[in-house]
């Protein structure tokens, strides 16, 4: 089958619809990170303080990302999910359906004694940095998005080899990725915000003005008024083949 697809140069359907997925995919993580990278960095710097302060701020919030929150050890590319495990209201019915409760079993020895020295021994705990008004105001999008790329995972697995058939997309589980990779830009983003050079406008506005651009940056231009006669296409033929005097 290789050979046939090198010779005849055809792509078989999966791979086409593979393409597009990863596509697809790609175009909603790249836009979920830039906002939230945009968000975090506004959020973080308007509690106020030097600069020095807000990106040591950004970077104890990064720390306490990568302690906590386990999705940057993972692609979520490589976490498997199956079918029934999306927040697709149809695949959250049937995974209701099926549930089983399961009694979990009792610890060996070893392994509680070391539970119990893990729960006695002092941690820091530090909060993740997180904003439920954002996630509220960007909850629809996000969730018409995963719907969308799980329509598109379902088409391509009905269709492709068992090997390279790939997870369905969680909400959750994007969300927690996303706030793992950024996290630890954040403190870059901020002193790249207050480090930028700002927009200065043009000298002398869009109609002219002072050589040093005072008129435009006070809100006023200087408009000039020519009142000499106008000069076209019409007086040009008559001096040109006029009577020479």
């Amino acid at each position: 089958m290789n050979n046939m697809i090198k010779r005849q140069d055809v792509v078989p359907p999966w791979i086409e619809k593979q393409q597009q997925l990863s596509k697809e995919a790609n175009t909603f993580r790249a836009r979920l990170r830039a906002d939230w990278l945009r968000h975090a960095a506004r959020s973080i710097a308007s509690r106020g303080g030097t600069l020095e302060e807000q990106v040591a701020r950004a970077e104890a919030y990064a720390r306490a990302e990568t302690a906590r929150n386990p999705a940057r050890r993972r692609n979520p590319e490589d976490i498997s999910l199956a079918s029934n495990a999306t927040d697709d209201p149809v695949m959250v019915k049937l995974r209701q359906s099926v549930e089983v409760t399961t009694t979990p079993s009792p610890p060996m020895v070893g392994e509680a004694e070391s539970a119990a020295a893990t729960a006695a021994a002092p941690t820091v705990e530090t909060a993740v940095f997180r904003d439920p008004a954002w996630e509220a105001t960007e909850q629809k999008y996000m969730a018409l998005a995963v719907e969308t790329l799980n329509a598109l995972a379902r088409s391509y697995n009905l269709m492709a080899p068992e090997l390279a058939k790939k997870p369905y997309f969680s909400l959750r589980r994007e969300l927690d990725a996303c706030f793992a990779d950024v996290a630890p830009r954040v403190g870059q983003e901020i002193r790249n915000r207050a480090t930028a050079r700002p927009v200065r406008p043009l000298a002398g506005g869009v109609f002219g003005g002072s050589a040093g651009g005072s008129a435009a940056s006070m809100g006023r231009v200087r408009v000039y008024e020519n009142k000499a006669p106008y000069y076209g296409f019409k007086e040009m033929w008559r001096d040109w083949w006029g009577k020479k005097t």
